[in-house]
């Protein structure tokens, strides 16, 4: 449920948190060890961590994801996009948007904001690079970079590169507002699709293999059960085995109800069944003119006159 969701994602949020504060001050403890022994400041890069010591953690690398209502209908920037940095230790920096991941807001950026990555030994059976420490792209939010895009100068109209601080993203378009420009997405490499020996050869796909007859229908009957409900109340046309179950069970309902009728039968049933016969066959009740005249009399006296008066005069 939405609830359970939400605790699970408290609970996750927390432990990233601690995960990173815990990170942070070991760090901080380490620093002041190293500043204050001095050149008798122990050796950290021994054991374990001889090859890992000052990596980052790629699980704290990853954000959390956000609910669906915090998140970003429209990014106003997509994989391919050149942006700046505006902040970090890159800051001011430009390069190609290589990921993106919407439900956490963030995304990496080629060769800027790179981190030595400790990669486990359990990963590296398999693969040919052994390098245990490799760098990669951190993630940075998506608040922290701004498009990059050439643009004439409005007096000179010389092309040069310009950050893009505001950018409406709405419809598949994204414009500068106040300037009615429109920046237009970045191309999309077209797709590779690559050829397999189990593929079916387009001389198979073309080849055709049906040829519908004014005596049979254009296709298999069997395809009619597939196309659309075989017990469908609103098909017309219905196999013969079909219809005759359906007969069956009218009759066996009938039968069943009729069954009802003379077996469970008391004492006070019979006596309302006969006096509802008789009650119809007497039939409706008619008012004569005595009990017309009586009721007008019942009227009068009850505090309406007038209503007596005036349907007599009409």
């Amino acid at each position: 449920t939405a609830a359970e969701k939400r605790t699970l994602d408290l609970q996750e949020a927390i432990v990233h948190r601690r995960s990173i504060n815990q990170t942070l001050k070991d760090a901080r403890i380490t620093r002041r060890e190293d500043w204050q022994l001095g050149p008798l400041a122990p050796k950290r890069d021994v054991g374990a961590q001889k090859d890992t010591y000052g990596t980052g953690n790629s699980r704290l690398m990853r954000g959390l994801e956000l609910p669906e209502s915090e998140r970003t209908k429209e990014w106003p920037v997509a994989e391919g996009d050149r942006v700046v940095l505006m902040e970090g230790r890159d800051k001011g920096k430009i390069g190609v948007v290589k990921t993106t991941k919407k439900e956490t807001e963030e995304l990496t950026v080629e060769g800027l904001n790179m981190v030595d990555v400790a990669i486990p030994e359990h990963m590296l059976v398999n693969e040919i690079d052994k390098r245990p420490v490799r760098a990669y792209e951190a993630p940075v939010p998506l608040s922290s970079v701004r498009l990059v895009y050439p643009l004439p100068h409005p007096e000179t109209g010389v092309v040069r590169d310009v950050i893009i601080t505001k950018l409406n993203a709405n419809s598949g378009t994204r414009r500068i507002p106040g300037l009615r420009m429109e920046i237009p997405w970045p191309p999309k490499e077209p797709e590779i699709h690559e050829d397999h020996d189990d593929d079916t050869l387009r001389m198979e796909v073309e080849t055709q293999t049906w040829v519908p007859t004014l005596l049979r229908p254009p296709m298999p009957p069997s395809v009619l059960d597939e196309l659309r409900n075989k017990f469908s109340v609103f098909r017309t046309r219905h196999d013969e085995d079909y219809i005759a179950k359906k007969l069956e069970e009218d009759v066996e309902k009938q039968w069943r109800k009729s069954l009802r009728k003379t077996l469970m039968t008391t004492p006070v049933k019979q006596l309302n069944r006969k006096e509802r016969a008789e009650k119809k066959k007497r039939g409706k009740p008619k008012l004569s003119k005595d009990m017309l005249a009586k009721i007008g009399e019942v009227m009068a006296a009850k505090g309406a006159p007038g209503r007596v008066e005036e349907a007599v005069s009409t």
